[in-house]
């Protein structure tokens, strides 16, 4: 190894080095920097990055969750009681996620008892499901214990190395691919003396603190491949037929505690795409639940406006597919590539970053 290799770290020990507070004003400079020219009234988007965006538990609804957090571009967001109002005093309550709204819809699907394999009288239920959801309180909806405890937890003289332990839960023992990291906050909050929240810390956020310091770290681990550095050894990947229920595969993301499943075409296994917790914010109004009675290989057609839906003539399509396969995997299957983002075990950790 030459000196100049020995002088560089592990991805720890750069995230160790790194106090919370010099993190979080280079963060607010970039983003300052990338923010539109304006006096941020162009919606909440030119907000991201800035200062989180709160949620009030009292007087906004399931939809106004749903359409924040698409565009924010956030799976989640600190759910807050407000003591004075506007915009006054709170108190934290925790994070609303998207996999909460998702529980609170399977929950009002179960409690309807719908038939999903009847698509059209399923549609016209769910819509009817939606729509009570729609104006459903904030403080109805089912939310995890993700960030209750966590409110008062990040310090500024912590390190991101001190936030992964302490705010995430995640420590020098804990395994690559292990169940318990799946059951960690994705997330944390940073309170100031008068208990209001001024940054939000994900676990992407150190993910690309990482890539855009990669230099720093000793090429033993960016060179590392993903099979090396014993990445590979999550179990449980769930995968569902493209002619599933919509709905379905959100109660299989439940059952199975996961936050995606990913969508195969039943004739040739062939891999369309994958369907998230994040999905469900492109619900806007009541009535545009029915589409979750749709086989999730059509809404994924239909929720992604780049692809058309027509079917490729034979001379077009730029892969063999299956004779029985249905015409929307057939589509998708075109567009695989670009719907899912993926790697392989041979692939180094700068790869992947």
């Amino acid at each position: 190894m030459s000196s100049k290799d020995t002088l560089k770290e592990t991805p720890l020990s750069v995230l160790a080095r790194t106090n919370l507070t010099r993190y979080l004003d280079e963060r607010t400079k970039l983003a300052t920097a990338n923010a539109p020219r304006s006096d941020f009234s162009s919606g909440p988007d030119a907000l991201r990055g800035l200062k989180p965006v709160l949620l009030d538990s009292e007087s906004q609804t399931f939809m106004d969750a749903l359409v924040l957090m698409q565009s924010v571009q956030v799976q989640a967001m600190p759910l807050v009681r407000y003591k004075t109002q506007p915009n006054g005093a709170y108190d934290a309550l925790c994070f609303l996620s998207v996999g909460d709204l998702v529980s609170t819809l399977i929950d009002a699907v179960d409690k309807a008892d719908i038939d999903a394999s009847r698509v059209l009288p399923a549609m016209g239920r769910l819509a009817a499901v939606g729509l009570e959801l729609e104006s459903l309180p904030l403080k109805k909806c089912r939310t995890k214990w993700d960030g209750t405890v966590l409110w008062r937890a990040a310090a500024m003289t912590h390190t991101l190395a001190d936030a992964l332990q302490i705010c995430l839960y995640i420590s020098h023992q804990s395994l690559p691919g292990s169940m318990q990291l799946r059951q960690c906050p994705h997330r944390f909050a940073v309170m100031n003396d008068d208990n209001f929240i001024t940054h939000v810390v994900s676990q992407s956020d150190m993910v690309m603190y990482l890539h855009t310091n990669r230099e720093l770290i000793t090429e033993l681990f960016t060179n590392a491949t993903i099979a090396d550095l014993g990445l590979c050894n999550t179990v449980g990947v769930v995968t569902v037929g493209a002619s599933t229920p919509t709905v379905d595969c959100f109660r299989e993301m439940e059952r199975h505690r996961v936050g995606a499943v990913a969508v195969v075409d039943e004739q040739s296994r062939v891999l369309l795409g994958t369907l998230s917790e994040s999905d469900i914010t492109h619900l806007h109004g009541g009535a545009s639940f029915a589409s979750l009675a749709l086989p999730v290989g059509e809404f994924l057609l239909h929720s992604r406006p780049d692809v058309s839906p027509w079917m490729p003539s034979d001379v077009d399509r730029v892969a063999p597919v299956h004779p029985k396969s249905s015409a929307y995997a057939v589509v998708l299957s075109q567009h695989a590539r670009s719907f899912v983002v993926s790697c392989r075990p041979s692939d180094t950790l700068t790869d992947v970053l």
